[in-house]
């Protein structure tokens, strides 16, 4: 019984490890994407669908704005060298660094994704595994690494956290007038698991006399397989602190919690010019309290040199962490986004440009970054993207671009927010060997979709027809004006 209690904590956790959410920029403008609706509960793709369990959805998002081979490797004249080489200034490295180290990794999969066009409305829903995991750095921290000088470096800005759950949405958008549609879609949410570690002080204090450092901080966990009753202060040993009565076990799945997704979109001069907002991931999760585990944890360390007469360093300090009691349930809000985009068609809406804002509200820190894209819708069933994205550390050259094939029955989407043109070349010592290496590129994501089309929006191709029925009647009057 032991053992299969043991399967049940590994599978939960392999279960948590594949989930976490992304968004793709790219895809925001192309119609024929059930991506878009991701960002946008208003914008409907043009024809339904049914996703293919995990391929159907699965996205990889890594952002940050420190690290890059240019952040940490530097050419010189004999060759390259890392930031920590003397040939690499300390301003020239520290110069390169934003003032706060942002990163944060993001996943999708969907388990299964359903989106239908009825007379008048577009409706969908989903069951997906997602994750959103966090993390904030001192540029102080580097600065201590780089220099190794008298100073004193603070490094109490290092927060970490991460949040995965399961989610299960129904949305629905509403084509509210000719010109404009609202979309929405309700969550409900069970989390399973979620962790968070923050420093309340931690510094390093180097001086002429001494070095010195100290750290005080707590982690707080909350896991299906933990076992949040255990009394601090007694013995235990990995059967105390987890889980694994399968009974007890389900007990975690009380962590719960609700998410809602909101969106607009407006159509003016003739649907030439598209403006939407989308706002996603406004909600909650409440934590079991009978799974959630506390630790506090205070060190720290001094050295004054060595001792002449007894040959021995002159060091203090220790470290000391313990497990508190449990402070019962707790409510963690999930990491909302806000996507505004402004979009304009030429030649029979062949081609859009296209202007992306996307706003992350993280746990710690608030990140904006700017997406311009071309798209071209080739046929009905083909369409490709371009884009750029600016702020957040993003150079120029690197690139988004992503490919849409929808034909009757199937799709395929193929996507990537972050293509570096430039590549460093490495040539390992002793080998003929040249691997390329990204050279500006800071953040990372790839898209997969693979699906089956449903049939496209009655009451949009009725919409068009009126629209042409229009154009046709102004056309015929201006004629009969001129004769």
């Amino acid at each position: 019984m032991k053992s299969y209690n043991k399967i049940v904590i590994v599978l939960v956790a392999l279960f948590a490890t594949l989930s976490l959410s992304a968004q793709m920029r790219t895809a925001y403008f192309m119609e024929g994407s059930y991506f878009r609706t991701d960002m946008n509960a208003a914008l409907a793709p043009t024809r339904g669908y049914i996703k293919i369990p995990v391929a159907g959805g699965l996205g990889v998002d890594f952002q940050n704005n420190y690290f890059s081979v240019n952040n940490l490797f530097y050419k010189r004249s004999d060759g390259i060298h890392t930031f920590m080489s003397g040939a690499v200034s300390p301003d020239e490295f520290l110069g390169r660094l934003a003032n706060k180290g942002k990163l944060s990794v993001n996943l999708n999969t969907s388990i299964i994704g359903i989106g239908a066009h009825t007379k008048k409305l577009f409706w969908s829903i989903g069951l997906n595994l997602r994750s959103q995991t966090e993390m904030t750095l001192s540029k102080d921290m580097f600065s201590a690494i780089k220099n190794l000088s008298n100073g004193y470096y603070d490094l109490g800005s290092t927060h970490f956290s991460n949040r995965e759950y399961a989610e299960l949405g129904i949305g629905v958008a509403i084509p509210i007038k000719e010109f404009m549609t609202f979309g929405f879609r309700a969550k409900g949410l069970v989390g399973l698991a979620d962790i968070s570690m923050k420093m309340d002080k931690m510094y390093l204090d180097i001086n002429e006399n001494a070095v010195r450092a100290e750290l005080m901080g707590g982690i707080r966990g909350n896991c299906l397989a933990l076992n949040g009753a255990y009394i601090p202060g007694e013995e235990f040993d990995v059967e105390n602190l987890l889980q694994t009565d399968v009974n007890k076990l389900m007990n975690g799945t009380k962590s719960w919690g609700l998410g809602l997704d909101l969106g607009f979109e407006f159509r003016l001069l003739d649907d030439h010019l598209k403006i939407s907002i989308g706002a996603n991931d406004i909600g909650f999760i409440k934590w079991y309290g009978g799974s959630t585990v506390n630790a506090d944890g205070k060190a720290n360390f001094s050295y004054e040199g060595f001792n002449l007469t007894t040959g021995e360093a002159k060091l203090d300090g220790g470290f000391k962490a313990e497990l508190t009691p449990s402070q019962g349930e707790y409510v963690t809000r999930l990491s909302a986004s806000l996507n505004a985009g402004v979009e304009y068609n030429i030649l029979k809406n062949w081609i859009a440009f296209g202007v992306l804002s996307h706003t992350e509200f993280c746990q710690n820190f608030t990140r904006t970054e700017l997406t311009a894209s071309v798209n071209f819708r080739i046929m009905r069933w083909l369409s490709t993207s371009f884009s750029h994205t600016f702020l957040n550390g993003n150079q120029p050259g690197v690139l988004g671009w992503a490919l849409n094939i929808h034909p009757t029955g199937f799709n395929l989407f193929l996507g990537a927010d972050f293509i570096d043109t430039r590549f460093a070349i490495y040539r390992p010592e002793g080998s003929a060997m040249a691997i390329p290496i990204p050279q500006y590129m800071s953040s990372a994501n790839f898209y997969l979709g693979v699906g089956f089309n449903l049939g496209r929006a009655k009451y949009m191709k009725s919409m068009q027809r009126k629209k042409d029925l229009i154009k046709m009647e102004a056309k015929a009057t201006k004629k009969s004006k001129k004769a």
